[in-house]
Parts: structure tokens; C-alpha cells; sequence
């Protein structure tokens, strides 16, 4: 009370304190950051890449993967380890655990490489070892030149495009595709090499030792000294023809390299080729740092790259895809559902409260609890992403809540004729117990969430937070700033009678005109297209709230005097309803259909038992019978015999309860009619509504189709472009579609891309005003596979998953058995309905050639094992003699075969190699050639090998829909080989977590809630009252849940994550009706009323609290729920929960709480009348006792 009398009689200090706090507010809300993913939920990732030419998959795990692997092993913080080996190249992705020093982590990762150097092949480069964690995708990028060929595109690209966009500001990352680099070829004729009596190695070694810039030192001369340097280096092609050839043996001191091969400016076969709408590009893919603005990084990226353009003419840069621009859609959407509820919160509270200055005293109220919060988020390092906009639109509804309930009370008080100051004084004060308990009840709700451990917590911690600070603020705000505006202004000046305005809304005209201004809002163009949709809905909703409104003394004196005093004196009706609503409503979570039938005939099945028994009692028992009796003591002395009688009594009561029960069942037609038909009606009912699904996050359609074409190995890079430029030309031909890119020669994989001339990946964006029908351009983009004859073509939607494949296992153990369960996996994933895409990465082996040296058959022919070895990866891959400096860089040499004459096994047997003597000897009478098959590559998770299955989710399908078959069938022995385990990755192992985590989270807050207000209350009981209105908002979160993904089966109107949140969040919403009947009962109780007669009118009092609180949280989450902003998709079903969920236990609250609370506290009243009663009569019993004694 006495910040209250402090905050009213300093009136200047109060509003200085809190425009101070709107002004730190306002500066906050520009140095706050804006990204899509909080801080803090990237896994700090280290990539160790190294490429061993020509080694197979087997060899780059035996020889580089597993020496790195045994020296990663043990490093801090660890939490996974992935490693894939491709034909010469392994990837090893060391996964750290959250919270992990990412500069830390990648030292400790370089030094447990250079410790496995010893363990590595001699003539391998060093691994690189890269901080992956360390960055977020900023833009992509296509760059064209309609004057440069593609290999001088190339070499601009990556020695002079790549550093000057290293160079602008929190630009981290800069990966090229596409772009073969530039290079000097030097390439050998077999025939003129044979007359020549030389070798391919011959010319390799000339040209590696006759370039050459040196530093000479210093010329020290009597008067001066100068700098020497020595140049023996080459500039152009030209002069790689000039550079000497020794022949050993031979005696032609005069050949050169010209004489026997051809050198000209080249570039490196393409290992991956990048197109966008169809033309050939180089493809940039820009990352930004993790710690910057990602809006405003891509604003500055954009100013950058226009004077990049300006100081290049010649280039033409196409922007493929900046994550940014969703964000900043999806974060706008998020400020106008805010607004949008703030809007309809205040017409709520105009009608309510039938006062323009209390609804404006509300408006205020919120911002001043919302700029505060900025502050606190500024210094916190909180940004503004999804998750703490999301908090921050849904704490509307909690914002006003205190400063209604202290509002209403303040102007009853003044209704009832005191002056302002009293009334805001007593108004506050006698509801400031309940108003407290109110805002720790959301408090401790949300502790649990901002503490869960993982993945799943890293993201729900800002939300939890945000919305713990905004709850304090509003405790605050309702404390101080509501009881000044209100003495000093808003019901300063008060009237009973209606305004105006009120009298105007109620006639029938006027509801009229407002349902025309909905017609009529659905046919104006307006500028926004989501207006078009949401303002008839809000004009509907208003004109369905003012008709309440304008009935409410009637509702009000119905509930009153007829429908709470029914229900209390059918109790056992009310608690029917109830439980059968709820059982009903967790059957959709179990299944819907079958089990809801099964419930609902079970449950009539115990009705017509109940009814039965109730009327066999009524004709063979009087009532009088079923009254509860207790033995009085024998000679009024407490003796054994005495507790013997009482247990006797109290077991011979609870029998006698159970038959009033039952002997009060079916007493009302009425009543009867009603028990037989509810459940009868949701039997038919509940089974159309379906179940709802099980998901980690809500499916949402970004306007972004993500696609892979697969050709059988070995099929050549340039017939994988063929097929893949005719797919890409019929989507450029699909209404809605914006541009296709597509990179030939790798494609996404779980975790990472897999490497190969027979892989693609296509992209494609739609249209942003055509967002919303991304399903259905993946179906018409489905149908294109025929263009693909031969290939495997998946097509997937970005869903808003965590990683690149929505259903993704990895099985391990026995490597003989883990392909045929990843198959068998596989398989029953294809025949479950829902699933698409669904792969395994054990794909066809590819062929591939052995060349195996014969040391014996070498020895013979005077060959060494290692010069025949070395001739045989020169003439397959040729390799890099030298580096020639160019205005660009350095640009490798590299000497090889012309392909012609290096495209069949005869010409690799007839490589020749030099023998002791100088003889040359064909490769093919030392080695043996064999082909066989081999895998194009190991996967490897935790130093284990690994098959992984992955695939994706139809639309209308959630995760767990999908995966919930295939756990159950995993319990079955047998189904997997023996040894065989099964790993969920990505979305499938978040889901998991998220259950397990979200279900401890539900029991946390509910078991702190109730914590809470016994140490409030000081009473078990009470608080235990308060907790049966929790249920109840179950019912209406499934079932509304249920009904939308029936509406929107594409609106991600599942169990999730985000929906989750919305059911324990209800825990402290609906709570705060049953502390609000409960506390006030209390308070008349203590005033002398008798309990029922407290109850009532307690009821009737917060009547117009109660239903302010919910219609103005239903209405600040309408905007949520519809889902017509950007991004909308994923708050939608929080939005449904809580409105359902609010409904349900508005109405049944308003009967149940009353009704447990006259059960329990009316039993303990009539408990303390009977022991008055018996304390008054006790000693007159006493005397009549000794009276007959001494008779």
C-alpha cells in the first residue's frame, strides 16, 4: 500500500521515473540487434577439410579420418563428432557443446590436427581447419560478365571479388562455386614423348625446377650497397614451351618442353558447375559474423556492393536469396499483430469499462511495461528475432491484466462514492494480494522455460525472460502509475450512467453499419493484403463483444441468481461435464477416431450403470437412510471404543456419500437427456476434428523449394548439366516462380553436401506476394522428374527445420548389417504416409579402377614400386609442377595428358615409367588393373561408421505423424539386425528432446505454480481449489488445435514447440480467474457472509474482471492466431491454444471453481458450526450424564 500512497502523493517523481524509463526505452530500441535466431543457439561448430587426390573413400578414412579422429577424441567440451570421406576428400564437423568458446575450441581442433601430422600421409597438404560456428548465411549471389570468359570470370571471382568482400563490415565468410579456376596447362603427346625416350614425370620435373624468383641478397660496392634479386621465372604459357628438358641417357642437349608437348592458359576441370535461370554463373554464397545485426549487415552489404559494381562495369551481380529480407517481413509481421492486439485490447476495455480515460489509462500502461522492457533487453545482449517478439506480443494480454483488475476495483470503489484518491487508495489495496499472486503466478510459469537445458532451451530462454521482465514492469506499473492516472484523471470525474457512445454502439443500426464495414473492407484494395483479410474479422469480433457488452447485466444477472446456484446444487453434473470434456480432448493427442469412440462408449457404458444403481437405490432405499450419522460417545467419555466407533462411522459415511451420489443421479430429466447425449455428441464430433499431430517446429512455407537430382555414379558432370538445365527451364515456366539457381556436382546431405559429378541441388523462390502456395508449386514441380530420365529428382520445401533434412536417423554398429537396416529403415519410412525423399547415404557403389604395382614383376624390370606408382597418378590426374605469379595471384601449372589421350584403361596400361637402365617400361608389365566397385563415400558419427536415412515431410504431415510409426516398430526385437542402433538427428532428435523437455516443464510450472500461491495463501487447500481451473484450458487447447489443422492442415497447427509453450502458458492465465474468485471469497468469508452465499456473490463481483482479462487477451491473441502477418505460420498455434484454451476455462471455471470451492470450504464450515454446536451442548450432556448416574 505504501508505494501506492507514494506514487499518488508524488505525482511529479512517479511520472519522471517512468518517462526517464520510456526514454532509456526508445534508445534501447535502436541499439538492440534484429536477426531471425536468437543469440546463442548456433552450435559451435570447427570443419577440419583435407583433400587427398585420388584417394578412394576407404582410403581417406583409413589413412586421414581416423588419425584425426584419435586425436580429437577427449577434447573439452565435445559434444559430436561427424566425418564423411569422398574420393579424395575428408570432412571431419567437430560439434561443441552450447555455450563453448568457439575461439577455444577451434585452437584445441588445430592442435589435435598437428598432432595427427605424424599419423598422415607424407605428401598430403596440411588440413585446413575452419570456425563453421562462427557464422550465419548473410546473401547469395550470381555474378555475370558479359565481356569475361567464364575462366577469367573465374579468376576474378576468387583473387579479386573474394577480398574486397571479405572487406566489408561482419562479412565472415566468402565461399565460391562454380568457378573453375584459372590454370596453365602443360600436356604431353604419348607418341612424340616415346621418340623422345622421355617421360610424363621428365616434364614434370623440368617444369618444377625451372621457375624460380629469389631473393640474391645484397652487392656491397666502396660507395654504395644494392639489393640483388635473381630471376629465373616463368610469366606466360609461352614460356613454359622455352624451359630445357633433360632426358637422362639422352645425349639431345637442346629439347624443350615445346618439343614434346603443347602449354596454353587454361582453367581447372570443373567439379561443380553453378547456373542461375539458366545461364552460367559463379555462385557466392556470403556468411556474416554470429554476433552482428543481421539486417542491418545486409543493408550495409548492399551499399558495398553497388560500389563494387560501379568500380567493375563489366560484372552484372543477381541477388539469389538474403535471409534478412524474410526476417525483416517476418519481424514487421510481429510489430503489427502487436499493434493490432494492442488496438483491439483497448476496444475491449472501452467497452468493459464504458470509459474512454480508463481505456486510455490501460493503453498506457502497456508501453511503459514494454519500453521498460527494452531497457533490461539492451543490457541483457538480447536482440529482437522470432522468439522475443513473440513474448513480447503475446505479454499483452498479461500487460493489461494487472492494471485491470486494479482499474475495475478502483472505479467500483468510486461508483460506490468515494473520492478518487480513496478509491485508488482501497481499489489497489484490497486487490493488491490477488494482483500480486496474479503476476508470480506468470512468473514462475515461465522460469521453467527460460531454464531448459539444450538446444530447445538456448531458444526459449530470451522468450521466458522477456516476458518474466515485462510481467515485473506491469506488477509495477499496476502499483504506481494506474492509481495516479486514476485519482488524478480518469475517474476523477465519474458517472453510472452510459455514455453516449454506449447508447449509440447498442442500437441495432449501428451493428448494422459495422457488419457492412466488414463487407465492404473484404472488397477494398487496401495497400496491405493481410487488411483485407484480419479488418473483417476484428469488425465481426467487435460487434459480437459490444452485443455481449450490451447484455451484460442481463448475462451478468443470470449467472447470478440462476446458472451459478443450478450448478452448485448439481455438482455432480458439472464435474461430469468437465471430466468427460477433458478425457475426450486428450484423446485427440492419443489418436482421435477409434480410442475417442472407445472413451465415449465406455463412458456411457459407466453412465447407464450409474443411472441403474441410482434408481434401483431410489426404490428400495428412503433418503432418510443415506444421512450421515455419528456414534456419540458412552458416558461422554473418549475412549478406544470411541476411535472404534468413529472409523466405523467414517468408513459407513463414505458409503452413505456414494449412495446420495448415486440416489441423486437421474433425478432431473433434464439433466438425464444431457449425461447420455454429451457423450454421444463427441463421439460423432471429436473423431471429424482428427488428432493432432506432433511436431518440433511448425511447418511454414517461405516461398523457398529446395531440390536434388541424383544420377547413378560415374555418370560424367556435363551429362548431369544437361538434364538439370532441362528442369530448370520448365520451372522458369511456373506461374509464381521468381528464379531457379542450381549447383551441378554436390547436393545437401544431413549434415553437409556429398561431392560428386553425378549430384545436383536446384533452388527455387517464388514470388513473395505468391509465398503462401509454395505447396503447391512443389507439386507442380514434382511432375518434372520426367525430364530427369534415369535420375533420382527430390523435391523438398524449407519448412523452417532446424537442419537439411526434416526426418533424419543415423544408424551404427556391425558394418556388414548397418546398409541392410538403414534400407529397411528406409523402407518403412516410404510406405508410411507422409514421408517424401526418403534416402539413405549408403547409395550404389561406383566403379572404380585398381592399379596394383607387382613389386616382384617391378623388381624384375628394374622399376621401383614407387616410380610406377607415381607414374600412374601423374597420367590419370596429371599434378601441380609449379605456381606462375599473374596480375591476379598465383595460378597453379599443371601437367597432365591431353583427355583424349587419357580416357581409357589401354592408354593407362601404356604409360610408360623408367626403369634403372633407362629403358621405359609400360605401366601394364608392372601392375595389375582391376576393376571393382567401391562406395562414393563413409559416413562416420562419434567414430563410428554410420549409414544415415533421411527424407522429408508431405504438406499437411508433421514429424511426428511420420516417425510415431516407425518408434513404435523400432520396440519390436528383431526388426533391426542384431547389434544394429538407431540415432535420431536434426528436427527428429529435437522433436524428441522437446517432448521430454516441454512435458517436465508442464509439471515444473504447475507444481511451482501451486508452490506459489501456498505460500501466498498460507493454505494447502485453497491454492488446490484454484488449480482445478488448469485442466480445463486443455480442452480448449487441443480441441481448438484439432479444429485448425482441420481448417489449415498447412499452418503448422500442431503439437510443437511453439504450441507448447502456449499450453503452459495458459497455466498462469487461467489461474488467475480461480485466485480472483477464490481471493475475494475469501475476503467476504472473513466480512461474515456464509460460504455459499460468499461464493456467489464473489462470482458476480469479478464477474466483469474475469471476462475483461480473457476477451482482452483473446483479443490481443486474435491477430497471432489468424496468421495473416509474414511469418505468421509459426505463431499461429500458439495464438489457437491460448484462445482456445482461454474459452474453455472462462466458462467452465466460472462453475467449477465455485462449485470445489462450496464443496471443500463448506465442509469445513459446517464442520466448525457442528463443533460450536457441540461445544455448546457438551456440558449440558455432561450434566444429564451425572444426573443419571447418580440415579
Amino acid at each position: 500500500m505504501w508505494l501506492t500512497r507514494f506514487a499518488i502523493s508524488r505525482p511529479v517523481i512517479t511520472a519522471m521515473v517512468f518517462i526517464a524509463l520510456a526514454i532509456f526505452g526508445a534508445i534501447a530500441f535502436n541499439k538492440i540487434g534484429r536477426s531471425s535466431d536468437p543469440p546463442g543457439t548456433d552450435f559451435p561448430i570447427v570443419v577440419v577439410y583435407s583433400a587427398y587426390p585420388g584417394a578412394s573413400p576407404q582410403e581417406m578414412e583409413r589413412l586421414i579420418v581416423k588419425p584425426i579422429e584419435d586425436q580429437l577424441d577427449g577434447i573439452d567440451n565435445l559434444d559430436q563428432l561427424n566425418a564423411t570421406a569422398q574420393e579424395g576428400v575428408a570432412t571431419l564437423i567437430v560439434q561443441f557443446k552450447l555455450g563453448t568458446n568457439l575461439d577455444v575450441a577451434a585452437i584445441n581442433v588445430q592442435s589435435a590436427v598437428d598432432a595427427a601430422r605424424v599419423y598422415l600421409p607424407a605428401d598430403l597438404d596440411p588440413p585446413t581447419v575452419e570456425k563453421n560456428g562462427a557464422s550465419q548465411p548473410l546473401i547469395d549471389l550470381a555474378v555475370s560478365s558479359n565481356t569475361l570468359s567464364q575462366t577469367q570470370l573465374a579468376d576474378f571471382a576468387n583473387n579479386r571479388l573474394q577480398p574486397l568482400l571479405k572487406a566489408i563490415p561482419n562479412v565472415q565468410t566468402v565461399d565460391i562455386r562454380g568457378a573453375s579456376d584459372r590454370e596453365f596447362h602443360v600436356e604431353p603427346i604419348p607418341e612424340r614423348l616415346l621418340g623422345a625416350n622421355a617421360t610424363l614425370g621428365d616434364v614434370f620435373n623440368a617444369v618444377s625446377v625451372n621457375n624460380a624468383n629469389l631473393p640474391g641478397g645484397i652487392l656491397r660496392q666502396r660507395t654504395q650497397e644494392t639489393s640483388v634479386s635473381v630471376h629465373a621465372e616463368v610469366n606466360t604459357a609461352q614460356d613454359l614451351l622455352g624451359i630445357p628438358l633433360p632426358v637422362p641417357g639422352s645425349s639431345n642437349k637442346n629439347l624443350k618442353v615445346g618439343d614434346v608437348a603443347y602449354a596454353f592458359d587454361s582453367h581447372i576441370e570443373p567439379t561443380s558447375i553453378s547456373h542461375y535461370n539458366g545461364q552460367p554463373r559463379v555462385y557466392i554464397e556470403v556468411g556474416r559474423s554470429i554476433a552482428s545485426d543481421e539486417i542491418k549487415s545486409t543493408q550495409t552489404f548492399r551499399q558495398s556492393l553497388k560500389k563494387i559494381g560501379a568500380q567493375f562495369p563489366e560484372l552484372t551481380f543477381s541477388e539469389i536469396d538474403a535471409p534478412a529480407d524474410y526476417t525483416q517481413k517476418s519481424l514487421n509481421g510481429v510489430w503489427q499483430s502487436l499493434l493490432e492486439g494492442i488496438a483491439l485490447t483497448m476496444i475491449v476495455m472501452l467497452l468493459f469499462l464504458h470509459s474512454l480515460r480508463n481505456a486510455i489509462v490501460i493503453m498506457i500502461a502497456i508501453p511503459s511495461s514494454i519500453l521498460a522492457t527494452f531497457v533490461l533487453m539492451n543490457m541483457f545482449g538480447f536482440h529482437f528475432d522470432t522468439m522475443s517478439l513473440m513474448g513480447l506480443s503475446l505479454i499483452i494480454g498479461i500487460l493489461v491484466d494487472d492494471s485491470i483488475v486494479v482499474l475495475e476495483n478502483i472505479t467500483r470503489h468510486r461508483d460506490m462514492g468515494e473520492t478518487p484518491v480513496d478509491a485508488a487508495i482501497k481499489g489497489r489495496s484490497e486487490i493488491g494480494g490477488a494482483a500480486v499472486a496474479i503476476t508470480m503466478v506468470d512468473v514462475v510459469v515461465f522460469l521453467p522455460i527460460a531454464f531448459l537445458p539444450g538446444i530447445v532451451g538456448a531458444y526459449l530462454r530470451e522468450f521466458g525472460t522477456v516476458i518474466v521482465i515485462a510481467t515485473l514492469f506491469s506488477l509495477l506499473v499496476s502499483f504506481t502509475l494506474t492509481p495516479l492516472l486514476a485519482a488524478k484523471w480518469s475517474v476523477k470525474e465519474r458517472t453510472t450512467a452510459k455514455p453516449r457512445w454506449m447508447v449509440v454502439l447498442g442500437e441495432r443500426r449501428t451493428e448494422l453499419l459495422l457488419v457492412a464495414a466488414a463487407v465492404l473492407a473484404i472488397v477494398i484494395p487496401w495497400p496491405l493484403a493481410e487488411l483485407r483479410a484480419i479488418l473483417p474479422i476484428m469488425l465481426i469480433a467487435v460487434v459480437l463483444l459490444n452485443s455481449f457488452v450490451q447484455r451484460y447485466d442481463r448475462i451478468l444477472n443470470w449467472y447470478k441468481s440462476v446458472g451459478l446456484p443450478y450448478g452448485l446444487s448439481h455438482g455432480l453434473f458439472v464435474v461430469f461435464v468437465c471430466g468427460v470434456l477433458l478425457i475426450n480432448a486428450l484423446t485427440l493427442a492419443m489418436g482421435a477416431g477409434g480410442a475417442t469412440i472407445a472413451v465415449d462408449v465406455l463412458i456411457l457404458v459407466l453412465a447407464v450403470v450409474w443411472h441403474g444403481v441410482g434408481v434401483l437405490l431410489r426404490k428400495t432405499t428412503d433418503e432418510g437412510a443415506l444421512a450421515y450419522r455419528w456414534t456419540p460417545p458412552a458416558n461422554g467419555t473418549r475412549n478406544f471404543a470411541f476411535l472404534r466407533n468413529r472409523f466405523v462411522d467414517l468408513l459407513m459415511n463414505l458409503v452413505r456419500a456414494v449412495g446420495r451420489w448415486f440416489y441423486a443421479t437421474g433425478r432431473s430429466r433434464r439433466l438425464t437427456v444431457a449425461t447420455f447425449a454429451l457423450p454421444i455428441v463427441l463421439a460423432i464430433l471429436f473423431p471429424l476434428l482428427g488428432p493432432i499431430n506432433f511436431d518440433f517446429v511448425p511447418q511454414i512455407q517461405t516461398g523457398e523449394i529446395s531440390m536434388t537430382v541424383t544420377y547413378p555414379p560415374g555418370t560424367p558432370i556435363l551429362v548431369t548439366e544437361k538434364y538439370v538445365s532441362r528442369i530448370e527451364s520448365a520451372i522458369m515456366k511456373i506461374d509464381g516462380i521468381k528464379s531457379v539457381s542450381s549447383t551441378v556436382g554436390r547436393k545437401p546431405q544431413g549434415w553437409g553436401n556429398a561431392i560428386g559429378d553425378n549430384y545436383a541441388r536446384l533452388d527455387a523462390q517464388t514470388l513473395p506476394e505468391r509465398r503462401h502456395e509454395t505447396y503447391k508449386m512443389i507439386e507442380q514441380i514434382r511432375k518434372l522428374g520426367y525430364l530427369a530420365p534415369g535420375g533420382d529428382f527430390q523435391v523438398s520445401g524449407d519448412s523452417g527445420g532446424g537442419s537439411g533434412a526434416t526426418i533424419f536417423y543415423s544408424l551404427s554398429g556391425p558394418e556388414d548389417e548397418i546398409a541392410a537396416g538403414a534400407e529397411k529403415v528406409a523402407q518403412f519410412l516410404r510406405n508410411t504416409p507422409g514421408s517424401v525423399n526418403v534416402q539413405t547415404s549408403n547409395e550404389a557403389a561406383a566403379p572404380r579402377l585398381n592399379v596394383n604395382v607387382d613389386a616382384q614383376r617391378a623388381e624384375v624390370m628394374g622399376v621401383a614400386p614407387a616410380d610406377a606408382a607415381s607414374a600412374a597418378r601423374l597420367a590419370i590426374d596429371g599434378g601441380i609442377a609449379t605456381r606462375v605469379r599473374s596480375e591476379n595471384g598465383l595460378v597453379n601449372v599443371r601437367v597432365q595428358f591431353p583427355l583424349a589421350d587419357r580416357s581409357t584403361v589401354d592408354q593407362l596400361q601404356d604409360v610408360r615409367v623408367r626403369a634403372q637402365d633407362g629403358t621405359l617400361v609400360p605401366l601394364v608389365d608392372v601392375a595389375n588393373f582391376q576393376w571393382t566397385k567401391a562406395p562414393l563415400q563413409i559416413k562416420r558419427l562419434n567414430r563410428q561408421r554410420v549409414v544415415d536415412v533421411y527424407g522429408d515431410t508431405l504438406p499437411g504431415y508433421s514429424l511426428g505423424a511420420v516417425t510415431g510409426p516407425l518408434e513404435k516398430k523400432l520396440r519390436e526385437p528383431g526388426f533391426l539386425p542384431e547389434g544394429v542402433a538407431l540415432t535420431a538427428q536434426g528436427d527428429t532428435q529435437y522433436m524428441n528432446e522437446t517432448m521430454a523437455n516441454m512435458g517436465i516443464a508442464l509439471l515444473t510450472s504447475f507444481m511451482l505454480v501451486y508452490m506459489l500461491m501456498v505460500i501466498l495463501y498460507g493454505s494447502f487447500l485453497e491454492p488446490l481449489i484454484v488449480m482445478f481451473s488448469v485442466p480445463l484450458a486443455v480442452i480448449g487447447a487441443l480441441v481448438s488445435l484439432s479444429f485448425m489443422h482441420l481448417v489449415e492442415p498447412n499452418a503448422g497447427q500442431s503439437l510443437n514447440i511453439i504450441s507448447m509453450i502456449g499450453i503452459i502458458m495458459l497455466f498462469g492465465l487461467v489461474s488467475k480467474n480461480g485466485i480472483l474468485l477464490v481471493d475475494f471469497s475469501n475476503t467476504l468469508c472473513r466480512r461474515g457472509l456464509r460460504v455459499r452465499d460468499a461464493v456467489i456473490e464473489a462470482a458476480g463481483t469479478r464477474f466483469r474482471p474475469i471476462l475483461m482479462t480473457t476477451c482482452a487477451m483473446i483479443f490481443g491473441m486474435l491477430p497471432l492466431s489468424l496468421g495473416f502477418a509474414e511469418g505468421g505460420e509459426w505463431r499461429q498455434a500458439m495464438g489457437t491454444v491460448i484462445i482456445g484454451g482461454l474459452l474453455s476455462s472462462l466458462i467452465l471455471t466460472l462453475f467449477l471453481v465455485p462449485l470445489i470451492y462450496n464443496t471443500w470450504i463448506g465442509w469445513l464450515e459446517r464442520r466448525s458450526d457442528w463443533r460450536a454446536v457441540r461445544a455448546r451442548t457438551e456440558p449440558f450432556e455432561e450434566h444429564i450424564a451425572r444426573v443419571e448416574v447418580r440415579a
